[in-house]
């Protein structure tokens, strides 16, 4: 049940099989969590106590916090595209720009593990967890360099789009979250509502304009 620690009494994965079940509940453990919270307040205990595992055989499966977080933003990103081939392909006019920034608002658990990858999640890694985490960084950028009609990440254009929304996501995503004493700042004062910041519309504008911008300069 959501918010309750699993009593299942887990003995030693032994298989394979069993290692990649355990890794799984971890996972989903940290997912249902990141739907309560923010990345900021996740603890390895607290992921311990919800998955009924003890903290040193979570470490078993994922050398730290970071290492789990990390693997779950590959999996919220691979959604996060999938979602957005879904929404091109249902819009009878589609709107690459508007699709992406649909897509990354309804993904609150993406925007939030993107919005702390570089400056926390990357920090306390391995380098075997590292580089994992680059290889599939580069797998999900060259698929949404695709995505946009670029031709991968062997593209100059494609790496700088890439990079430019990736970039924005996490950038957009923490300056809309404002924390309880801005968002009373922001009620008191009506003034400072053109600080606000709408992520998705954000998000939307930026995609649009980087894709002219590409577009002026190759044909400059």
């Amino acid at each position: 049940m959501k918010g309750e620690a699993m009593s299942t009494g887990f003995s030693r994965a032994r298989s394979d099989e069993q290692r990649a079940v355990r890794a799984a509940a971890i996972l989903s453990a940290a997912d249902e969590m990141l739907s309560e919270m923010r990345v900021a307040d996740i603890t390895l205990n607290e992921l311990s106590r919800r998955v009924g595992l003890a903290k040193s055989n979570v470490l078993r499966y994922f050398p730290s916090r970071e290492a789990v977080l990390l693997q779950l933003l590959d999996r919220e990103t691979q959604r996060w595209l999938d979602d957005i081939d879904a929404r091109l392909a249902d819009s009878g006019d589609p709107s690459l720009p508007a699709c992406i920034a649909a897509a990354a608002a309804a993904c609150p658990v993406f925007c939030d593990l993107t919005a702390s990858a570089s400056g926390v999640l990357e920090r306390n890694v391995s380098g075997d967890v590292a580089a994992d985490y680059k290889r599939s960084s580069l797998e999900t950028g060259d698929r949404l360099a695709r995505i946009a009609g670029f031709d991968g990440l062997e593209s100059p254009a494609g790496l700088v789009f890439v990079s430019t929304v990736i970039l924005s996501i996490g950038g957009l995503w923490a300056a809309s979250q404002p924390s309880e004493g801005m968002r009373a700042a922001y009620e008191a004062h009506p003034e400072f509502q053109p600080l606000r910041v709408d992520f998705q519309t954000a998000l939307r504008e930026i995609v649009a304009t980087t894709l002219a911008g590409i577009g002026a300069r190759e044909l400059g």
